[in-house]
């Protein structure tokens, strides 16, 4: 296995998953409450978008060192 290339990729997919489970938990939060319908962007919700960004470009380094 070469970890070189597979230890980003796995790290990167383990953060993509916490983002994407921030960005279920503000949904939730944010539709649990249908009277402030205006969507708005929350602390969590910029925090998953980093997150995000962070494990594609952790990703995508997996993939550039791949010989």
């Amino acid at each position: 296995m070469n970890v070189k290339m597979w230890g980003p990729i796995l790290a990167g997919a383990v953060i993509e998953a916490i983002g994407i489970i921030l960005f279920v938990i503000y949904g939730y939060i944010f539709m649990s409450k249908p009277a402030s319908f205006i969507f708005s962007y929350g602390s969590m919700d910029f925090a998953a978008f980093a997150l995000s960004i962070v494990g594609l470009a952790l990703i995508m380094f997996g993939g550039y060192q791949k010989k």
